[in-house]
């Protein structure tokens, strides 16, 4: 029996589970539905051979497998990208292609460079287009409709070239509010002459890339979609040129291609003796390759267009999770050149038994139709060796989400985030809160190792772009991979982290910093309070709450509380009051928060903003505070009562400073103007 961690049951109770069925079950019914491609004779040793793989969580496929395989709703695949032309029918026809797709948990991409800008002549009705920004809201709220009936969250990407005029607009379509297009990744497609312009100082590309930075520093969006370098590797050049991906990146495709893909739990593949089992990771990696090919075969797309562009090139995306487990389990250093050897090793001997795996079911099935059947004189140029695979792509490093969490290893190829975080995931439309503590702890401790891995935000972002080079150089689409920075990265660390991308040869490439957006998918659970100077509370945390009530307003107080009892941050509830009033009661709160947390004395905000006089002011139902000049005046009173003076309290003179005609207060036998400093005793 496969033993799951509580989150991986969590997670398959609330997305995977069909019809009462186990996980055993749904492996069962997965494993034989995909095995029913191979000859009958071989059929029930496969459906076996594929159950173990499984079930033994050493790999696992894409999420729709799940979802779909055996149940009758057929489509398998994650991965499809749709081109946009510039007409109403395209535009039209990927949506409805689109809408067919995600229906069950399919991700899109689409490629809208080809769309004219907005507001260009349309002769054909006297009007004006609308241009590629208003068509990833017009995709974007097709992808919330189906989302409220699916298993998960809508999955887009929108791909526009650097040279389309809407450029700059595109930049900035997340930069204010990411949460309106949230179901979008958006990435912009620069060419070799873009960056080589920008590396030799040229104003044009360098305005281009620091743009796309500084959104990116807002707010995660744009990535960058190295268009060059994707179709030097271009498969199938005589099909067509690759002008997008999908969702997360990994996977370049031509117009209505999908891919499917499965990864590898390395963390699987160290023995006990922490060396790494060559020979069974050989073994599982041509049984998982055969499982992908058959999952083409199975597979039952919605729309001829669909199937007809799949089963041309076979397409295939074997990757990896649990990459830093395996680290961790052989006590190397995510942030090492030990490391990098490590990943070359692993990557280069699993591309090399892939291909060979798949000119093997070339030979015994026959070679992908792309290869057979040329298209063009310019196929003469590609090795005779390639074809007769019978995959026109073979590797893929996905981001693995919420698989790496059923099999109960890091995700993909990125450090551990966190060693205990919060993950929110979407679940039929609502938002649930995971929290995590990564299994390779227990596993290190079993094995009495003596190894804390670094985490996502500990290493420096030159080793992160190492790790997705590396795995780049040996993988024939593409590598999935979020450069996690920490909060006080700047823009010049995004624009050197795209440079250094391109550089060594990646396809593409995302950040995210930290806090950059109110809402994201992976949180710290912080127990030490300093991050980059601030200290945070915890998201659960003591509180104290008051009622009170100032020249005839009433409302609520609450202060969030430090475990040293000290106040990090202000709530202000005012009842029956105005939007704008109750905004700037807001704006104040937060202000006051965020002071409290980089470390701002109590004591000073206190003598900033006592005394502020504005209306409602006057009695109070406070005994210790008979009167108040404005509601700010009341707050910062009683906290300065509650945190900084709690056996002594203000007592209001009713007389005003002569300096700046604040009210004074009695202090230590004194009046004290809180504004100035004056003071008569």
């Amino acid at each position: 029996m496969t033993k799951l961690t509580p989150i991986a049951k969590e997670i398959f109770e609330r997305r995977y589970r069909w019809n009462n069925e186990t996980f055993s079950g749904m492996l069962q019914r997965v494993a034989h539905h995909v095995a029913s491609a191979e000859k009958p004779k071989e059929r029930e040793k496969y459906e076996a051979a594929f159950f173990e793989l499984m079930s033994s969580l050493c790999f696992l496929p894409n999420s729709p497998t799940l979802f779909n395989a055996g149940t009758g709703q057929g489509l398998l695949s994650a991965c499809f990208l749709f081109v946009v032309d510039d007409s109403l029918v395209s535009i039209m026809e990927c949506q409805r292609l689109s809408g067919l797709v995600q229906k069950y948990g399919g991700g899109v991409g689409y490629a809208l460079s080809r769309v004219r800008g907005i507001g260009e002549n349309i002769k054909s009705v006297q009007g004006k287009a609308c241009g590629p920004v208003a068509l990833l809201n017009y995709y974007d709220s097709l992808a919330r409709l189906i989302t409220q009936g699916g298993k998960r969250a809508g999955a887009q990407m929108g791909i526009l070239s650097s040279e389309h005029p809407d450029v700059e607009r595109f930049i900035e379509a997340k930069d204010k509010k990411p949460q309106e297009l949230s179901t979008f990744n958006i990435s912009i497609a620069l060419s070799d002459k873009v960056m080589k312009g920008y590396k030799n100082g040229e104003v044009k590309s360098t305005s281009l890339l620091n743009k796309i930075a500084k959104s990116a520093h807002k707010s995660g969006d744009p990535g960058c979609f190295f268009i060059d370098a994707v179709n030097r590797q271009n498969p199938t050049p005589w099909l067509g040129k690759l002008e997008g991906t999908n969702p997360c990146g990994e996977v370049p495709l031509l117009h209505a291609e999908a891919c499917n893909l499965g990864s590898i739990n390395l963390g699987k593949y160290v023995s006990k003796g922490n060396n790494i089992e060559w020979d069974r990771l050989e073994a599982d990696t041509r049984l998982a390759v055969r499982f992908l090919d058959d999952v083409v075969s199975v597979n039952n797309f919605p729309d001829p267009v669909i199937d007809d562009a799949v089963r041309l090139t076979r397409k295939i995306g074997l990757g990896v999770m649990g990459w830093a487990d395996l680290l961790a389990l052989l006590q190397v250093d995510y942030a090492s050149h030990r490391a990098i050897e490590v990943a070359e090793d692993v990557a280069l001997f699993m591309q090399t038994i892939s291909d060979d795996e798949s000119l093997k079911l070339g030979k015994e099935r026959g070679a992908a139709p792309c290869f057979v059947a040329v298209m063009s004189p310019a196929s003469s140029d590609i090795p005779e060796g390639t074809k007769e695979f019978r995959n026109a792509t073979r590797r893929s490093i996905a981001p693995t989400g919420t698989i790496a969490l059923l099999a109960g290893c890091s995700a993909g190829i990125e450090p551990h985030y966190e060693l205990e975080y919060t993950r929110t995931m979407s679940d039929r439309g609502k938002q649930v809160e995971l929290k995590i503590r990564e299994p390779i702890l227990d596993e290190l401790e079993a094995r009495a190792i003596n190894f804390i891995p670094k985490t996502a935000l500990q290493i420096d972002i030159n080793w992160h772009i190492q790790h997705q080079a590396i795995w780049q150089k040996y993988t024939d689409l593409a590598v999935s991979k979020t450069i996690n920075l920490p909060e006080s990265a700047t823009v010049d660390d995004i624009e050197g982290a795209f440079m250094m991308m391109w550089e060594l040869g990646c396809k593409g490439g995302t950040v995210f910093r930290d806090n950059s957006r109110s809402e994201q998918v992976l949180k710290v659970e912080v127990k030490t309070p300093l991050i980059n100077g601030r200290k945070k509370l915890p998201d659960e945390r003591p509180s104290i709450t008051h009622k009170f009530e100032v020249g005839g307003q009433n409302g609520y107080i609450t202060v969030g509380l430090y475990e040293t009892g000290e106040p990090g941050d202000l709530f202000i509830n005012i009842a029956k009051e105005g939007s704008t009033l109750a905004g700037v009661y807001d704006a104040l709160a937060v202000l006051t928060s965020l002071a409290l947390q980089y470390d701002v004395p109590l004591e000073s905000l206190v003598r900033k903003l006592t005394g502020a006089r504005f209306e409602p002011s006057g009695l109070t139902n406070n005994k210790d505070i008979k009167t108040a000049t404005s509601v700010v005046d009341y707050i910062f009173k009683w906290m300065d009562n509650k945190f900084l003076r709690k056996t002594a309290v203000h007592k209001d003179s009713g007389q005003l400073c002569v300096e700046c005609g604040a009210e004074l207060i009695y202090q230590e036998s004194c009046l004290l103007c809180p504004i100035c400093g004056f003071s008569r005793c």
